[in-house]
């Protein structure tokens, strides 16, 4: 993990408000359904270089708390619904970084991310304003979690 500073973004994409206990629970997860819908809906512009971002924020509280989550891009070539927008927020964060088969290396990275941040080690505090999940490619992602300076 490494701290590093990110400049605002906005992202456009399709919004879905849940929490992490039903994400973990298959009956009640809504994620990968989502996941599917967005994919079936939204046309990122690859080709132009763009790519697809999760974005977490309006959080209720923290890791226990709901939050709202939008996933789409900063490039989209079509759509065939009405988008959302989102502004990363520009600040400090944490960059957690996965690589390995989806969805699990995104699952493995969050919980390092948990485990970091839950740990006698962890020297930052979440700001719990703006998160995101940015695919770097087919197999590889990058996590950024807002911290304080």
């Amino acid at each position: 993990m490494d701290v590093v500073s990110v400049e605002a973004k906005t992202i456009k994409g399709l919004k879905i408000r849940t929490r992490n206990q039903d994400e973990m629970n298959p009956d009640t997860a809504q994620i990968p359904a989502f996941v599917q819908k967005v994919d079936q809906l939204v046309t990122i512009d690859y080709p132009a270089g763009a790519r697809a971002y999760s974005v977490y924020f309006n959080y209720e509280s923290d890791v226990n708390g709901a939050y709202d989550l939008l996933m789409g891009s900063d490039k989209v070539a079509a759509s065939e619904v009405a988008l959302e927008s989102i502004t990363i927020q520009a600040g400090h964060y944490l960059k957690f970084s996965g690589q390995g088969e989806f969805p699990q290396a995104i699952i493995d990275t969050w919980q390092r991310i948990w485990a970091y941040f839950t740990s006698d080690e962890c020297q930052h505090t979440r700001r719990y304003t703006t998160d995101f999940e940015y695919y770097e490619g087919p197999d590889a992602v990058s996590i950024y979690i807002a911290i304080d300076n």
